[in-house]
């Protein structure tokens, strides 16, 4: 109760740019907590199922690789299950329905990311505001004190008025922390989905390979899942 008491009083004495920097901790933390429950939910051994999928993929096990990919609960059972039941478009469609798909679990990865991003942005800036208001009552009440000047009453008005600074960086420092983390794991599940893209792709080439005589050309080396398209619709 002490220490619940003590930050009710740091936060009074920090003056009313507490409350939106507070409002900003606690938004950060729910976008946190809910995205690693979500990251931590979808989590799947990629290495084992490509492994097992490559196999009944090379044997033409299709059925097979179906009820694989969904058993598997994360992003890349998801999309290859869709893949696996357009299986017989040609090729350019087959990819383009990857494509789609992809791009979608990826905004469902990047939900809410973009918020913490502005909050890693804003909350510094808020704080630097706070201690500037802050300083400014600071001197203002030097300047009506009649008389000489107590250290101390300028002393206390400055630790008062930094108490913003320090406030918001403390919220800004994890964000900012997090906020790579979850870009790198999007980076990262961007390239799983793609391998397994061109994977279920590729092998079902030979299937389809009369139809795509006239299929629309695509780069063997072109992604099939952009990752700078993922940023930009996460934005």
């Amino acid at each position: 109760m002490d220490s619940i008491s003590s930050a009710f009083e740091l936060m009074s004495k920090g003056g009313i740019v507490m409350l939106p920097i507070f409002l900003c901790s606690v938004v950060a933390l729910t976008v946190i907590f809910e995205r690693l429950y979500y990251f931590f939910k979808n989590n799947e051994d990629t290495q084992k199922l490509f492994g097992s999928l490559n196999e009944l993929l090379q044997h033409r096990r299709h059925p097979q690789a179906l009820e694989l990919c969904k058993q598997s609960k994360g992003p890349v059972g998801r999309l290859l299950s869709v893949g696996l039941s357009h299986k017989t478009q040609p090729k350019w469609k087959l990819e383009e329905t990857l494509s789609v798909m992809g791009q979608e679990e990826l905004n469902d990865m990047g939900k809410n990311i973009r918020t913490l991003e502005v909050i890693a942005a804003i909350a510094p800036l808020m704080g630097l505001l706070g201690t500037v208001l802050g300083m400014v009552q600071a001197f203002n009440k030097v300047a009506e004190y009649k008389g000489q000047v107590d250290p101390s009453l300028l002393a206390g008005g400055i630790w008062e008025a930094l108490l913003t600074t320090a406030a918001g960086l403390a919220v800004a420092i994890p964000a900012v922390v997090m906020l790579h983390y979850f870009d790198r794991k999007m980076e990262k599940n961007s390239f799983i989905l793609t391998k397994f893209s061109q994977l279920l792709v590729h092998s079902l080439d030979d299937d389809t390979g009369s139809e795509n005589l006239s299929a629309k050309p695509i780069k063997r080396d072109e992604p099939i899942i952009n990752a700078d398209l993922m940023k930009a619709s996460t934005s």
